[in-house]
């Protein structure tokens, strides 16, 4: 169901303003160019919640479960399509985009659901195409300590754990992104090419079937 049509003003739209100055900080914002530089193509942003990252391709198709949020980033002209639906079963046919992103939902999934997930972002990419992923790290200091950083945060979850899960599905790893290196959400704003297991957000992008030859996969 495409978000814009449902704005019908029945329910007034809660106070975003603490989030997105979350989204702001110098980690979130540190993230953003080196995720761009792999989209191409039809892309699926998978919890997109107000379009921070579905801005960032004018072809983009934003899915969340919360159509507050879609109508949020309408209104913020992050996203030209919103759809309701659950990361759990896409409402997508096989193989029709060509990127999809799935950043910071892995930890609001529950544990026995991630194979769903990762069965579900696997179906709806194309052969050669992306995928971009990142994860909360249980060693990160903020998991150590056993701090829940949001009200329906559920879980970390290994990025080494992640990729083999995702070799076994076909997937080809193209690269890593570790950002928040001191494992506190804005400490260090840097992003590292390579896994940090420490950090607070391991990121992974990966190519559906492997590279054809000669291609790295990165948008240049």
């Amino acid at each position: 169901m495409d978000a814009a049509a449902e704005s019908s003003g029945k329910r007034r739209l809660p106070d975003f303003s603490d989030f997105e100055s979350i989204a702001e900080n110098p980690f979130r914002r540190a993230q953003l160019s080196h995720i761009q530089a792999w989209i191409r193509g039809a892309t699926l942003d998978v919890g997109s919640n107000f379009g921070r990252l579905s801005a960032l391709s004018a072809s983009t198709v934003s899915l969340d479960v919360g159509r507050r949020w879609l109508l949020r980033g309408i209104e913020l002209g992050n996203i030209t399509r919103g759809v309701v639906g659950s990361a759990l079963a896409l409402p997508f046919n096989d193989g029709c985009f060509d990127t999809v992103l799935a950043i910071g939902i892995t930890e609001h999934i529950p544990l026995p659901s991630m194979s769903r997930l990762l069965d579900e972002l696997s179906r709806v990419t194309k052969r050669g195409g992306r995928l971009v992923i990142n994860t909360s790290s249980p060693y990160a200091l903020f998991a150590l300590l056993r701090i829940k950083l949001w009200s329906d945060y559920l879980h970390p979850y290994s990025p080494f754990r992640l990729r083999r899960a995702l070799l076994r599905r076909g997937w080809y790893p193209l690269a890593w992104m570790s950002s928040g290196l001191l494992g506190i959400t804005s400490v260090l704003s840097g992003t590292a090419r390579g896994p940090v297991p420490w950090a607070r957000s391991v990121g992974q992008v990966f190519i559906r079937g492997g590279p054809e030859r000669g291609d790295s996969g990165r948008t240049t």
